[in-house]
């Protein structure tokens, strides 16, 4: 027994993130926004020099220094 999504030459990763976009589109406007709000992504990088913390740094996936 093999899947659909194999079979059409899909990775699983793709067959997921292709079924949560085309149920994002069908959401109602509030829900949309909501689910919309958690795709967001960022990346939160903290320095450390000599056991001691350093500058805290956010950046958005195209690279723009959010933070700190």
């Amino acid at each position: 027994m093999t899947f659909y999504w194999r079979e059409a030459g899909l990775t699983y990763l793709q067959y997921a993130n292709i079924t949560a976009k085309a149920l994002r589109n069908v959401l109602k406007e509030q829900a949309k926004v909501v689910a919309l709000r958690r795709e967001e992504q960022y990346v939160k990088v903290q320095l450390w020099s000599q056991g001691k913390q350093g500058d805290t740094r956010v950046i958005d996936p195209s690279g723009n220094k959010l933070g700190h």
